[in-house]
């Protein structure tokens, strides 16, 4: 640990583990339990649809961790949100940016927590952010925008899949296991 951090690179590896594992079972979900009309209905939400708000879900950490901590400018700002016009093309998408986000984490090093990145927000200003500070906004947008999501389906009767951390990320003995 590195000046000060309280968490460690393998704690982000966790994290982002467990919210591609429930990404993926949400997006098995919409497409065992919704018809495509269903996933692009405007449901007044802040991405509109479920497809656009999974969408931005992925392209946020996607653009974040493949652009902005790399340095580099996000050629999809800003997103093309109408390109993606069938289950394939956001499925690939998002295998694209989990392998990629992956393949990154796995070789994060505890003094990359405290580098600087910088960005220019919509708003036109260039602010800097520790990359520790941005790999937490990923997390905590997946999981704002998520909330948003599981309201839809409960107003659509369809039950969200399983998000908890112990049993996702197999923290915690089956119940049907006694002693």
């Amino acid at each position: 640990m590195t000046k000060g951090n309280i968490m460690e690179t393998s704690d982000f590896i966790e994290l982002f583990t467990y919210n591609h594992i429930v990404r993926q079972n949400y997006i098995d979900l919409f497409k065992r339990s919704l018809s495509w009309e269903d996933l692009v209905k405007n449901h007044e939400t802040g991405w509109l649809s479920l497809k656009d708000t999974l969408l931005h879900i992925i392209w946020i950490e996607d653009s974040w961790v493949n652009y902005t901590i790399h340095g580099l400018e996000d050629p999809n700002r800003p997103f093309p949100y109408s390109n993606y016009t069938s289950w394939s093309s956001i499925e690939n998408y998002n295998s694209i940016t989990t392998n990629s986000v992956s393949d990154y984490l796995s070789l994060l090093r505890s003094e990359d927590l405290d580098r600087l990145v910088s960005r220019i927000n919509v708003d036109g200003i260039k602010r800097k952010s520790r990359v520790k500070d941005v790999l937490i906004h990923v997390v905590a947008e997946e999981l704002h925008h998520r909330g948003e999501i599981i309201a839809i389906l409960w107003q659509s009767n369809i039950r969200p899949p399983d998000m908890g951390w112990l049993s996702i990320m197999k923290r915690t003995d089956p119940i049907w296991i006694l002693d």
